[in-house]
């Protein structure tokens, strides 16, 4: 009650104040009716005609009920689309898992994580693809929706970990000229461009590097351009946690005849991966986010898909439905993300409480 009391005094503290509160709580409450009665009151019920949605302004269930198949997997064969939604709970698994390894809920050894990374990634290509098993094959530009969000950003994300590693560590490297501005050129670079910039050359400019009669799938294309435009962000966090480590670390690592690589995996790249975890979790959840760019080079992710859903003549009207569709979905993974960061943050402060304390 003292809480409470203390709040209201200071949200009426002043005229000027009492009028902002007041004012605030109306919008706020006239907001909040809009989206119930939107939500609620004005609903068409999936139990009900599909024709009802013609005259109520609420939210129309039939056409969620109707589309949500076309939303969530696109023009993916619809007698295949079990292996579409096996694949999306297999690539959502792994990310569970990678979040809950990140903050201890689970206490895997590192090769038996990458273990189940590679082969889950594996199977989900497998189970996407086809073209083996006994897999009728599906190429790639049928990858629609849900599950070419999930692998673009999964993929793209977990191989641009040790293109990053590889990168903040040329980039500490200022014994050698020539990695280091190596290493320091390619990083700016790729921050200094926008990722729709890197996306094109993917898909335009990559394929005519190969060698004559081979060709690359878009999706492919894609990939390797996000991996390393991602690297560069990763990179500049890691360093950021490099720099951040005292040179007695490295001293001790060499002082007990540890090589480079030895010191670097064993005592200096696990410190500086911790006090990164933070901003490396803030970088994820923005490369999560941006995937859903590649919509402008025809790969139809999630929104695309959504566009799709309300384009039917049928169910012209309904745009607003099909992004709030998409958009729960981002809210939810993103808040996920979120909480992940929030929670690696929470133990760092109390590590670095307890090691004040001890001191």
């Amino acid at each position: 009650m003292i809480g409470i009391a203390t709040w209201a005094r200071a949200l009426f503290a002043t005229p000027l104040a009492a009028i902002l509160t007041l004012a605030s709580g109306a919008i706020m409450a006239w907001l909040g009716w809009q989206a119930l009665s939107w939500l609620l009151l004005q609903a068409v019920w999936p139990w009900q005609p599909a024709a009802a949605c013609d005259v109520r302004t609420g939210l129309c269930w039939p056409f969620l009920v109707e589309k949500t198949r076309l939303i969530l997997f696109g023009t993916y064969p619809f007698g295949l689309q079990w292996r579409a939604t096996l694949a999306s709970l297999l690539l959502l698994a792994l990310a569970v898992l990678t979040g809950f390894q990140m903050i201890g809920r689970t206490r895997l050894h590192l090769l038996a994580f990458l273990a189940i990374w590679l082969g889950g990634l594996g199977v989900a290509v497998l189970l996407l693809g086809g073209g083996a098993l006994g897999l009728p094959d599906v190429p790639s530009v049928y990858w629609n929706g849900l599950p070419i969000l999930l692998f673009l950003a999964i993929a793209s994300i977990a191989g641009a970990f040790p293109v990053g590693v590889l990168l903040a560590l040329a980039r500490d490297q200022s014994a050698y000229p020539l990695l280091w501005r190596f290493a320091t050129i390619y990083i700016e670079v790729a921050r200094g461009v926008p990722m729709l910039t890197v996306i094109f050359v993917g898909i335009f400019v990559l394929p005519l590097t190969l060698p004559p009669g081979t060709s690359i799938a878009p999706v492919s294309a894609v990939l390797i351009a996000l991996i390393f435009f991602h690297g560069a962000y990763i990179a500049e966090d890691l360093r950021g946690g490099l720099q951040s480590l005292s040179k007695g670390q490295r001293e001790a690592a060499k002082s007990l005849g540890l090589g480079y690589w030895q010191s670097m995996g064993l005592v200096v790249l696990p410190q500086a991966i911790t006090r990164s975890l933070p901003s490396l979790v803030n970088s994820i959840i923005g490369a999560y986010k941006d995937t859903s760019l590649v919509v402008i080079v025809g790969i139809h992710d999630l929104i695309s898909t959504a566009r799709m859903s309300f384009n039917d003549p049928e169910w012209r009207g309904h745009a607003l439905e099909a992004y709030l569709f998409v958009g729960l979905w981002f809210f939810l993974s993103c808040a996920f993300l979120s909480a992940i960061g929030r929670r690696l943050h929470t133990d760092r402060e109390t590590a670095q409480t307890s090691s004040s304390q001890n001191r």
